[in-house]
């Protein structure tokens, strides 16, 4: 026979056990802060522009977006959704409702809801403008990124700010299309990695070839900074275009896109990350482009399915109590 102690010494053991599973289990694994991109991290692409006096429209023709669009159009800006494509989201505005939205194909998969006077998108634009200036200027390695090659994250500069760990390179030119690739390899310490891009230095930007990473990291420590929002007069701007499927390549560019201030065009391309660009001018999202968030919220299925084995072993270890205590 089980005496009470005894059931009751099991329970305290097991009840701890339980306890260090649950938090090993629903806690991430070991990182660094994240990105601080505020309501952005809900996104996969931001796009703003003026709207008023002369209109900005994003088109996003024949495109897979995974994620929401914020649009901070106002005025008699638009977005024209044509295709046939697919938005796996919300379509969120800034501003109120005046007609900017417009699906011209019947064809068309999404968005799921389109929002109007949202304060989210807001909200996510001033993240995104504050953390692209706190990055600005900011000591980094100086890096080429010229064909393929490889570069090392703990070759970075070590940067603290605003108490997240940044190791951040200085871009000082780049050429990179298709059958170019760059791997990335992290160092194991989970901190973001930054490129810095200078409209002073570098102009107009075409962001060609892939990107591949290892050593632990993924699309979401992974910065592109496009930093000077162009020129007054002429903004610069940039593109993105790396369809290399025949040269047998992973075929993706990889990390989020931060180039507030930067008329943007995205052309047959392939982005594991996010997308957060806008300036005086139009934006576009064409020609077989696909954009796959990468952020996260909830545990992994696998965890999921830990901590229901878990709470089904609190109830039977309850029951198995009760009836001991009965016998």
């Amino acid at each position: 026979m089980t005496t009470k102690l005894g059931v009751r010494r099991i329970l305290v053991v097991a009840s701890g056990l339980l306890a260090m599973l649950l938090v090993a289990l629903w806690a991430p694994q070991a990182r660094a802060t994240d990105i601080p991109l505020g309501t952005a991290a809900d996104y996969s692409v931001l796009f703003t522009g003026p709207g008023n006096p002369s209109p900005s429209t994003l088109t996003i023709t024949n495109v897979t977006v995974d994620g929401n669009v914020g649009v901070g159009l106002t005025g008699t800006g638009n977005v024209m959704f044509s295709g046939t494509g697919t938005i796996n989201g919300e379509l969120d505005f800034s501003g109120k409702n005046a007609g900017q939205f417009t699906n011209t194909n019947p064809f068309n998969v999404g968005p799921t809801s389109v929002n109007y006077s949202d304060p989210a998108v807001t909200s996510a634009f001033s993240a995104v403008d504050s953390l692209n200036l706190s990055l600005t200027g900011i000591p980094g390695t100086s890096l080429a990124i010229n064909g393929t090659q490889t570069i090392n994250e703990s070759a970075g500069t070590l940067e603290t700010i605003g108490g997240v760990t940044y190791r951040v390179f200085n871009v000082t030119s780049y050429s990179e299309g298709n059958g170019n690739l760059v791997t990335i390899v992290g160092d194991g310490s989970g901190d973001p990695v930054v490129f810095n891009f200078s409209a002073s230095v570098l102009g107009n930007v075409n962001l060609g070839g892939d990107v591949s990473l290892t050593g632990g990291l993924t699309d979401d420590q992974i910065l592109w900074n496009f930093t000077g929002h162009g020129t007054t007069s002429k903004p610069a701007s940039l593109t993105l275009n790396n369809d290399n499927s025949l040269y047998g390549l992973p075929d993706v560019f990889q990390g989020i896109i931060l180039a507030p201030g930067w008329p943007v065009m995205l052309d047959n391309a392939n982005l594991d990350g996010a997308i957060f660009a806008g300036d005086n001018a139009n934006g576009s999202l064409i020609s077989g482009d696909n954009i796959n968030v990468p952020f996260t919220s909830t545990p992994e299925s696998s965890t999921l399915s830990l901590l229901i084995t878990a709470l089904f072993g609190i109830v039977g270890l309850a029951t198995w109590r009760k009836r001991a205590y009965q016998a």
